[in-house]
């Protein structure tokens, strides 16, 4: 069996060991060591990665108690080793880690919400919690968080053996499954739990924590966060964009909700104010409609396409050309697409049907039935021809109504 470095030294970046068990696995290879400080993916989080000799090691994982290191290439059984963690990667994941535990223990403190889950990827940590918590609840258990890692406290891991020696230990959460010998990390004056990874030596090492995001979560809450140069890059990318958006509003950053505030405003006035003004627009453009109507056996026809006029407004105006027996068919061409509405009145045609000669014709797509049927289509040479052929089609179907 693997003799597990990381178990109560987090900080080792290289050792020496011994090659036990080599065997071929698809491109690669899985290689056993007498000893290692890899962390396998386990707890949540992922693997270290590094060398081991001149192989790369790419993933670690656990099968029963052996340690599985997938390397790109053979190493002789019986062969001593020098090996190496990417420490950077390795370090980052500690802070996150670490600051999971101490952020799991301000929700509980504050709030009795219980940690029910945790998942660290390479670029964002997500902790979930049992219960709701407020936005002010977020900001207290942040807030305290990063207090908590100012004191600079011990983060220790001590193994126990039975389940008698962790008598009268106070821990916020004791893993379910678990059997002796037991690992507790511990962070000095505040949080204590059953965890198998590594974590940094003191709290100050986390740096900065920062929860970037909680939504609701299977009636809890999932927290994003972010911990040391995650956090700082996260600032930083923040900061550029205040930045950028005050420049574009030519004020400062502590001005710049108040310029988009007001911007949004004049953009809604300005929405209504169009609204009113097409709605204007479209009293008029529907009596010019009525007035050209093709009148065709007491039925009375309208075909007609019309330029940069919104696709919403099709259905007001062929609403408003409902006098009596009726067909309207209208399109709105935007230039790259363009939309159509069918609406009728007292005749027989259903429009569900009528609607399928216009999406072959165009190769749109759309649907309907009864009286009223819309759909769209990318805009094609010939538009307008097509447009008018549509229409000799519908006084077609209108002349053979009965």
């Amino acid at each position: 069996m693997t003799e597990r470095l990381y178990l109560l030294d987090s900080m080792t970046a290289a050792f020496d060991a011994t090659v036990t068990a080599c065997e071929p696995k698809g491109d690669g290879y899985l290689v056993e060591l007498d000893r290692s400080a890899f962390f396998p993916n386990k707890g949540g989080q992922p693997c270290d990665v590094g060398t081991i000799g001149d192989a790369n090691v790419t993933d670690v994982n656990e099968q029963g108690d052996r340690l599985l290191h997938t390397v790109d290439r053979a190493l002789p059984v019986g062969a001593a080793v020098h090996c190496a963690l990417d420490f950077a990667r390795r370090f980052d994941i500690m802070q996150q880690h670490t600051g999971e535990h101490l952020l799991s223990y301000c929700a509980w403190h504050l709030f009795g919400a219980q940690n029910v889950g945790f998942h660290c990827a390479l670029t964002y940590a997500t902790l979930d919690l049992d219960k709701p918590v407020s936005h002010e609840g977020i900001t207290a258990i942040e807030d305290l968080a990063n207090r908590l890692a100012a004191e600079n406290a011990a983060v220790t891991a001590t193994i126990y053996e039975t389940e008698a020696d962790l008598a009268g230990i106070p821990l916020r959460k004791h893993a379910e499954g678990l059997t002796a010998p037991i690992r507790i990390v511990t962070i000095e004056g505040s949080d204590a739990c059953t965890c198998c990874a590594p974590h940094v030596r003191r709290t100050g090492e986390i740096g900065q924590l920062k929860i970037v995001e909680a939504l609701p979560y299977k009636g809890g809450m999932r927290c994003t966060f972010l911990c040391g140069m995650r956090a700082l890059a996260h600032a930083q990318t923040m900061q550029d964009t205040v930045s950028a958006i005050a420049l574009r509003f030519s004020t400062s950053r502590d001005q710049a909700e108040t310029a988009v505030a007001k911007q949004a405003q004049e953009l809604s006035d300005t929405k209504r104010a169009l609204r009113q003004a097409h709605a204007a627009l479209d009293e008029y453009l529907a009596k010019a409609l009525a007035a050209e109507a093709e009148d065709v056996k007491g039925a009375k026809l309208i075909v007609r396409s019309l330029e940069s006029v919104d696709p919403k407004r099709l259905r007001g105006l062929a609403s408003a050309t409902m006098q009596g027996k009726a067909l309207t068919v209208l399109f709105s061409d935007t230039g790259e697409r363009v939309s159509y509405l069918l609406a009728s009145n007292g005749i027989k045609a259903d429009m569900g049907t009528l609607i399928a000669a216009v999406n072959t014709a165009l190769s749109g797509s759309g649907g309907g039935r009864g009286t009223l049927a819309q759909g769209s289509a990318k805009k094609a040479a010939g538009f307008l021809e097509t447009v008018e052929s549509l229409k000799t089609y519908f006084r077609t179907v209108l002349q053979h109504e009965k």
